[in-house]
């Protein structure tokens, strides 16, 4: 399973024309200032054989209220059931907010979204799942992987990784991702710490 992360920085090229009609709040999904805030909205006229997802992610400016940006779900599941599968946690600096949801069963998605001003970037993620696997000798989940945002230190992201290999034997791990948003630079992935992977009982 690809695990993809994005990192984005919020600003004009959001999606601006996304009404705001049915969209609900996320557990941890206002910023501390209360200033931004991710949303669950439904994806407007939605058609279920031209569009992948009844929902997207949309990260709301308050004052004045309007869409800066649009994350398409999964479409795992409806909009309904699909809203209290994903959860949003903000860094203590509010630059950076993580966003997790289940896009299958046995597999979770996860977004980063970094803030600063009107600029905007999306970067590619490194393949933490990869790293892991690699640590106990597989080369692919063979059945689940989960990620749980766990918490963050500043702007280091902390994350709990589950999964399957080498005959469907469980492990789990903590994963480090440090991200980093400097005056007159592009974002980046500074450095990733992948723990040992811990084989768990059955």
């Amino acid at each position: 399973m690809k695990t993809v992360v994005l990192i984005l920085i919020l600003g004009a090229v959001g999606h601006f024309g996304i009404a705001f009609a049915d969209d609900a709040p996320i557990d941890g999904g206002r910023s501390a200032d209360g200033r931004l805030e991710v949303r669950f909205a439904r994806t407007p006229n939605y058609d279920p054989y031209k569009d992948g997802s009844e929902y997207n992610f949309q990260l709301q400016s308050n004052e004045p209220r309007r869409v800066l940006l649009t994350i398409n779900g999964c479409g795992f599941r409806n909009y309904n059931i699909s809203k209290g599968l994903c959860n949003v946690i903000w860094s203590k600096s509010g630059r950076f907010v993580a966003i997790c949801e289940r896009d299958s069963r046995h597999t979770t998605q996860i977004y980063i979204v970094g803030v600063r001003d009107s600029e905007a970037w999306q970067l590619e993620f490194p393949d933490y799942v990869q790293n892991a696997l690699g640590r106990v000798d597989a080369t692919a989940v063979d059945f689940a992987c989960i990620t749980k945002l766990d918490h963050w230190d500043n702007d280091k992201l902390y994350i709990e990784l589950n999964f399957t290999a080498n005959g469907r034997k469980n492990y789990t791990c903590m994963v480090t991702l440090q991200c980093v948003l400097e005056d007159h630079s592009s974002p980046r992935i500074g450095p990733m710490t992948v723990a040992q992977p811990t084989e768990l009982e059955r």
